[in-house]
């Protein structure tokens, strides 16, 4: 996806389109694996129910995180020749129904359908999201309204560009003695799910950056559905700037390109006049770290990266906004 679409700064018009774009290539995946489904007796149920999902997508209709899940279940059953599951499956993506409007907020274990596709596809991987306090819940989302609010104030296009990108939030924490926490997560398997841990987030600043950190990921995402950014294999691993253990070349690059937009998101707030003092200084403070930890990704990035044409525009793009300024 070449072209002024891959540009660093935020955008809430692109990321409508991007939105939208992500959503259309769901509907046209799915209408061609029901024209594969017709071509088999044995399928023709799976193609039937999947023309109501196609007309409501391609009629505007947005899709929660878990049609996005079930649409990768559907079709590794379908390669795996499961026809009976493949059928539970496209009848369960069918009744999924519309993404509500706004940004619903979940705790992990309590978000019913989404948890359980959620666990369906990340299987083991799932542990490492658990349930967080009652209390915690309750305290949350005060703070997540504040983040917010700070962004809407201070940087009113990040803000729209997360409103255009982001449909649920699941709070979670790590498991009881695990050697690692996690601060959030998205995956590409869930377009428009961002999982946040509270226990790293709790200061309305903290929560802005984390949410320029996360939705940069989702941004990623929706820019390279028709290539990757890097061709490096996943088994190379390499140093990451925002991880302790070594990570493939996408995941240096995904850390890379956050790391310039949480910087991005800090200065701005920091010369906003939203911000305390105290706030202003934090952000500076926090903005600092985010430019060395950019600093680190991009020496890793362009001493073993094998960028695609999209990667290598993206990258440039960011290297020229931290390099030159923001405006």
């Amino acid at each position: 996806m070449i072209g002024p679409h891959t540009g660093f700064l935020p955008d809430p018009d692109r990321a409508r389109a991007v939105d939208e774009a992500v959503h259309l290539a769901l509907a046209d995946s799915l209408d061609h694996v029901a024209g594969a489904c017709r071509a088999a007796p044995a399928a023709v149920g799976v193609a039937d129910t999947l023309d109501g999902p196609v007309a409501a997508i391609r009629a505007g209709g947005r899709v929660p995180p878990q049609g996005f899940g079930l649409y990768y279940e559907l079709v590794e059953q379908l390669v795996a020749d499961r026809i009976e599951a493949a059928h539970r499956t496209a009848l369960q993506l069918a009744a999924v129904g519309q993404r509500p409007a706004g940004l619903a907020l979940h705790r992990r274990g309590a978000a019913r359908e989404l948890d359980r596709v959620f666990d369906l596809r990340m299987g083991p991987g799932a542990a490492r999201f658990h349930p967080i306090p009652l209390k915690m819940q309750d305290d949350f989302p005060p703070l997540l309204d504040a983040g917010l609010d700070l962004l809407d104030r201070g940087a009113p296009a990040l803000a729209g560009e997360n409103r255009a990108i982001l449909s649920d939030i699941v709070l979670a924490q790590a498991p009881p003695g695990a050697a690692r926490e996690f601060d959030g997560a998205s995956h590409y398997q869930f377009w428009g799910l961002l999982l946040l841990n509270p226990r790293h987030h709790r200061t309305p600043l903290a929560v802005a950056e984390v949410l320029a950190h996360e939705a940069g990921h989702s941004l990623l995402f929706g820019l390279t559905r028709d290539e990757p950014l890097v061709h490096n294999h996943d088994s190379a691993l390499y140093p990451s700037p925002l991880r302790v253990d070594p990570r493939p070349m996408d995941g240096i690059y995904h850390a890379t390109f956050v790391s310039a937009r949480m910087a991005w998101a800090m200065e701005v707030l920091a010369d906003s006049g939203v911000l305390t003092a105290a706030e202003q200084a934090q952000a500076r403070i926090e903005a600092a770290k985010d430019r060395a930890n950019f600093a680190m990704g991009l020496s890793v990035v362009q001493a073993e990266g094998d960028l695609s044409a999209t990667g290598a525009q993206i990258m440039d793009g960011a290297i020229r906004a931290m390099r030159d300024g923001w405006t």
